[in-house]
């Protein structure tokens, strides 16, 4: 017959048919039980009576079911004297081993606090193991105290092990999914609606959850600092043994939760619409329990997904895009939904067509300005073609169940466009990372509309972003959330589509667009006189050569000029060289891009107003020099040539006399 001081996690589970779940925590089905979750959990502890603490959630008499314990065990029975009538007895089995002390509420209740809630935490059968009480004040912030029962009709201070907070509600329905609060509040109110909900007592998550395994799982965070801490470590709990899905209420004040915005007027529609539509947090790779599956098995079923832009984007994905202000954000956004709805290629990559809808919140007119006049320069009809605007700016989730709704009704969507990210942010610091992260989380929903559309987001960039840095605001926290953070930077007179920061897929070169001004009959003033916008277009592998030697020409100039002038500033340079708007002002912009390259370039420095080439320069400027003499000798010769083949193609023939 083994001794307490030899009875260990192990032994104990394999005694009654039960498992180690963690440490020296075992968990079991109590006598007669045998399915749904286990009802009994059985800590081992050599300093607890008899080596043992047991929870009963099953109803049982938790002295009877340590009696059975040990009879398993080879142990004899509980002492008559630890009788459950006893209650120092009752609350060993429940409880550290320190002896409770009587509930004591006087220190805040002669401060002006007064007890407002009492919160049961019960067995599933309703049974009191112990409350939380909640305590307002008039102008203090609230608190909270724990107590149990002493057996007598009062009360001891503290509680037993936590449990979870309505567990008779989640015992008697298995089959419901189940809202996760950050307080008993909030998890009475949803009761109250008819949903099952639980939180746990002053953020500690007990060892035995397994009547939520496998079940569908809501964390809703509050809106603050801890309501994320919370939240967090509710999914950190849960995944891996149940679908969990975090959920950020849209429009909470600060520090607000589900009942603010219950009483905000928000709906239970609205509320099951998020909840649904919140993407599943993946099962953490370091829980306990993985499951080994064959080559067969990993295989079997699997789709890969789509691609909306071959290499480049997937659909039911999202996306950043990320640039600085006039790299051409919007026209390139436009010119992928134009080749959506057409059917098209972007730089010989496919687009697959589908229907578009574009969230022109930013700067509605601008877009339809650029829209009609991508119409008159392509040729597409805006009466036809299968892209759909939105012209307000409002909150996602909260307006997610209407655009649902309504794109269910155009036939679902293959492409979303946010245009821009800030345009719909609804919180109160734009560079604040856990906002920016919740606010990914809010547009990463899009994703979830009919279609599982491909989800593109137009992004500003962070503070003093370089070419080189281009990462949306609210930094990792925001890229964390999404997909893949594409980049518009501006390269040679033109600009480059590629990805900075994260890209989930392989990688792609770097994809070259132009932006193009033009105009358009419908695009005139009060006067009737035309005006400009700008549209975005690919260029071919030959336009991007050109433009690139174009813009070595450019920087080549510049350093022969720099050569002659040290001073020049940079509207004498484009002067000197000839290079004018179409206005008539000499382009300094076209000299800027030429300096900024050749200084990127260590060719040449700028310091106390004066140009000096690096010696790296002066080996350029050498072979520049070389290479310019040889043109000019080339283009002698040619036009000796040309002359000498008039000459003889005379029709009189020889030299004149």
């Amino acid at each position: 017959m083994p001794s307490t001081s030899t009875l260990t996690p192990q032994s104990v589970a394999r005694a009654i048919g039960g498992k180690v779940v963690r440490g020296n925590r075992v968990v079991a089905h109590a006598p007669g039980h045998k399915k749904g979750a286990p009802e009994i959990s059985i800590t081992v502890d050599p300093s607890a009576p008899r080596g043992i603490l047991v929870n009963c959630f099953s109803g049982e008499d938790p002295v009877a079911m340590k009696d059975w314990v040990l009879e398993r065990c080879g142990e004899p029975a509980f002492s008559p004297g630890q009788r459950s009538d006893d209650p120092t007895a009752h609350m060993a089995l429940l409880k550290s081993k320190d002896a409770p002390k009587p509930f004591y509420d006087a220190h805040l209740i002669r401060r002006g606090y007064s007890c407002t809630a009492e919160y049961d935490y019960t067995t599933p059968d309703g049974e009191v193991l112990f409350q939380v009480l909640r305590y307002d004040h008039p102008t203090e912030p609230k608190s909270f105290l724990q107590r149990q029962p002493d057996g007598h009709g009062g009360w001891l201070s503290g509680r037993g092990e936590p449990i979870l907070y309505r567990l008779h509600d989640l015992a008697a329905n298995v089959e419901d999914p189940i809202f996760v609060t950050e307080g008993e509040k909030d998890a009475d109110r949803l009761a109250s609606l008819g949903y099952l909900a639980t939180t746990v007592p002053n953020g500690s998550w007990p060892e035995d959850v397994s009547v939520i395994a496998g079940r569908k799982v809501f964390v809703l965070a509050d809106n603050d600092d801890a309501g994320d801490k919370k939240a967090r470590a509710a999914v950190e709990r849960l995944q891996g043994m149940a679908i969990v899905k975090r959920v950020d209420l849209p429009g909470l004040p600060p520090k607000g939760d589900v009942s603010n915005w219950l009483d905000a007027g928000h709906s239970t529609d609205e509320l099951e619409a998020l909840s649904l539509a919140a993407a599943p947090i993946a099962a953490n790779d370091n829980k306990p329990t993985p499951t080994i599956i064959s080559s067969a098995e990993l295989v079997s079923g699997f789709v890969p997904p789509d691609y909306f832009i071959d290499g480049v984007a997937q659909k039911g994905f999202i996306y950043s895009m990320t640039g600085a202000t006039g790299t051409g954000k919007t026209a390139v956004l436009l010119l992928i939904a134009r080749l959506a709805a057409e059917g098209g290629e972007l730089a010989g990559r496919g687009i697959e067509k589908g229907r578009v809808v574009y969230f022109a919140g930013e700067n509605p007119d601008d877009v339809t300005m650029r829209w009609i006049g991508m119409a008159y320069e392509t040729g597409f009809n805006l009466d036809a073609i299968d892209v759909h605007f939105i012209r307000d700016r409002f909150s996602v989730p909260e307006a997610l169940v209407a655009i649902h709704s309504q794109v269910e009704a155009l036939g679902g969507a293959d492409l979303i466009v946010v245009d821009t990210s800030a345009a719909f942010f609804q919180g109160t610091d734009e560079n604040g990372n856990t906002e920016l992260g919740k606010h990914a989380r809010d547009l990463r929903m899009l994703t979830t509309l009919p279609g599982r559309p491909c989800v593109m987001v137009a992004c500003h960039p962070t503070k003093n972003a370089t070419s080189d840095n281009l990462l949306p605001r609210g930094g990792g926290a925001f890229i964390a959330e999404v997909d893949g953070n594409l980049t518009l930077a501006k390269s040679d007179g033109s600009i480059k589509l590629y990805w900075q920061g994260k890209h989930r897929g392989p990688d792609f070169d770097p994809i070259t667009l132009e932006l193009k001004t033009i105009t358009a009959p419908g695009l005139t003033d009060s006067k009737g006189r035309p005006i400009p916008t700008v549209m975005a277009q690919a260029l071919s592998a030959s336009d991007v050569k050109g433009l690139a030697a174009a813009s070595r020409r450019d920087e080549d100039d510049v350093l022969l000029h720099i050569d002659r002038d040290t001073k020049a500033s940079l509207v004498a340079i484009a002067e000197a060289l000839g290079w004018k708007r179409e206005d008539g002002s000499f382009h300094k912009d076209r000299a800027r891009r030429a300096t900024d390259k050749l200084r990127r370039d260590k060719l040449v420095t700028y310091e106390g107003r004066r140009w000096k080439i690096t010696p790296a320069g002066f080996d350029v400027l050498g072979d520049i020099r070389a290479e310019r003499h040889r043109e000019q000798q080339a283009g002698e010769f040619a036009t000796r040539m040309h002359e000498k083949s008039a000459v003889r193609n005379r029709p009189w023939g020889g030299a004149r006399t």
